[in-house]
C-alpha cells in the first residue's frame, strides 16, 4: 500500500508514543492502534518482556481489548504467537519481514503456519529488535492478513524512521519506573522515621510535601501553613527560619556551595521540638523554572527517630566499621559525595566499599541498601 500520512497525523502518534513514556500506567495502546490505523496492519505488539516457560512476558498490543497481554490468560491467547515467534533475534534496528525470513512456500506448508498464522488469519508479518541497556531485547511487531498486503519499501522506510523515537520511548519510560520505584522506596523509609519533607520554589513557597509534612502542618504544632509558605508559631524563630531560608535560595542562585541550617522548633503540646534542617538544592541554569525547586526542608519528630547501630550493623552483614558507617551516612540522606566529604575519602573509595556492601548485604541498588539499613534491628535499638 501506499503510505499518506499528513504531518498532523504524524505528530499525533509520536505524541502518543512519547506519552505513553511518561504515562504512569505504562500504556503503549494509543500509540500501537494509531499506528495500526496510519499503516493498516492488523495488529500492532510490542513485547518488552517475551513470554517463556517460566514467565507470561509483559505484550502491550494494539486494538480495543487486553491492554497489558499475558501469555496463557483469556484475553491473551492471541499472543501464543509470540511464544513461537520465527522472527527471533533479528538484526538490531533493521525492518525485517517474514518473507525476507523464511520464503513463502516453505511457510505455507509449515505446521507454524497451520497452527500460529492461519488460525488468526495473520499472512504476512514484519518485525523490528532493538537493545535496552545493552542486554535486554524489545521487540515489537506488525501483522497483516492476506487481503491488506505485504510491507513494501515506503512502509518499510517508514518503520525505520520510527526506530529512533522507539528506542528512547521505551528507554525513557523503563527509566522513569525505575526513578518512580527508587523514589518510593525512599518515600516510605524517611516516612518510618517519621520525617516530613517540604520542598520550596525560588521565593520560599510550597512546592511538594510528603504524607508525614502534611500531617504536621494538619497538626499545626510548632508551624503551620500560610500564604502556601511554612510559618512557624514562635514569631522570633520564624524570623530566623525566613532569613536563612533567604540565604539558601540566594546560595543556589549564585551557585555557592549551599549551607545547611538547622532549627530546633519548639511544640506547643510541650513534647520535644521538632528537629528542622534548610538544604540548599543545585539547580543547574538552564533547568530552572517556576516549578524548581530550590530548598528542602526536613523536619523530625525526635520522639520517633531511630537511632542505627554502628555495632549491630556491623554484625548483622559481617561489614567493616567503614561500611557500617558509610551505610548509615546513606540512610541519613546523604549523597555519595556528601559521605566522600564527611569521612575525608575519595568518592571512588566510598563506590568500592558500596560494591562490598552490595554483595554482603545481598542488594543491587543503594536504595535498596538504605531500605535495608533502615529496617533492620540495626535501626531498632
Amino acid at each position: 500500500m501506499s503510505l499518506n500520512i499528513d504531518h498532523v497525523a504524524l505528530s499525533d502518534l509520536l505524541c502518543s508514543l512519547y506519552g505513553s513514556a511518561a504515562s504512569s500506567q505504562a500504556t503503549n495502546k494509543d500509540f500501537l492502534t494509531r499506528l495500526k490505523g496510519l499503516l493498516n496492519l492488523q495488529h500492532a505488539t510490542l513485547i518488552v518482556r517475551p513470554p517463556t516457560t517460566h514467565d507470561a512476558g509483559l505484550i502491550y498490543s494494539s486494538g480495543d481489548h487486553s491492554d497489558i497481554v499475558l501469555l496463557g490468560s483469556e484475553e491473551g491467547s492471541y499472543t501464543q504467537l509470540y511464544a513461537q515467534d520465527p522472527l527471533v533475534n533479528l538484526p538490531l534496528k533493521e525492518v525485517v519481514t517474514l518473507d525476507e525470513h523464511t520464503p513463502r512456500a516453505q511457510l505455507l506448508k509449515s505446521e507454524y503456519y497451520e497452527l500460529f498464522l492461519k488460525p488468526f488469519d495473520i499472512y504476512y508479518i514484519a518485525g523490528i529488535d532493538w537493545l535496552y541497556d545493552k542486554n535486554s531485547r524489545i521487540s515489537i511487531r506488525f501483522t497483516r492478513e492476506k487481503k491488506q498486503g505485504n510491507f513494501v519499501e515506503e512502509e518499510k522506510e517508514f518503520l525505520r524512521l520510527l526506530i529512533p523515537h522507539l528506542e528512547q520511548s521505551v528507554a525513557l519510560g523503563i527509566q522513569l519506573r525505575q526513578l518512580d520505584s527508587e523514589r518510593q522506596i525512599y518515600a516510605d523509609s524517611i516516612s518510618r522515621r517519621s520525617i516530613g519533607i517540604f520542598t520550596l520554589d525560588k521565593h520560599g513557597g510550597i512546592l511538594q510535601s510528603n504524607t508525614k509534612a502534611e500531617q504536621f502542618l494538619k497538626a499545626s504544632d510548632g508551624f503551620h501553613q500560610a500564604q502556601n509558605k511554612i510559618k512557624l508559631n514562635n514569631s522570633s524563630l520564624n524570623d530566623t527560619f525566613n532569613k536563612q531560608i533567604h540565604e539558601a535560595i540566594e546560595r543556589v542562585r549564585h551557585n555557592q556551595r549551599g549551607q545547611v541550617y538547622a532549627l530546633s522548633v519548639p511544640r506547643d503540646n510541650g513534647k520535644q521540638p521538632y528537629q528542622l534542617l534548610i538544604k540548599p538544592m543545585p539547580v543547574a541554569p538552564h533547568d530552572e523554572s517556576d516549578v524548581t525547586p530550590y530548598v528542602t526542608i526536613l523536619i523530625q519528630d525526635p520522639e520517633k527517630n531511630l537511632e542505627i547501630s554502628v555495632r549491630t550493623l556491623m554484625d548483622l552483614y559481617q561489614l567493616t566499621m567503614s561500611e557500617a558507617t558509610i551505610a548509615i551516612l546513606l540512610a541519613e540522606g546523604h549523597t555519595t559525595d556528601e559521605v566522600a566529604a564527611e569521612l575525608d575519602i575519595k568518592k571512588n573509595t566510598v563506590r568500592a566499599h558500596l560494591r562490598s556492601m552490595f554483595v554482603k548485604m545481598g542488594v543491587t541498588q543503594q536504595s535498596m541498601l538504605v531500605t535495608l539499613v533502615l529496617t533492620s534491628l540495626a535501626s531498632a535499638q
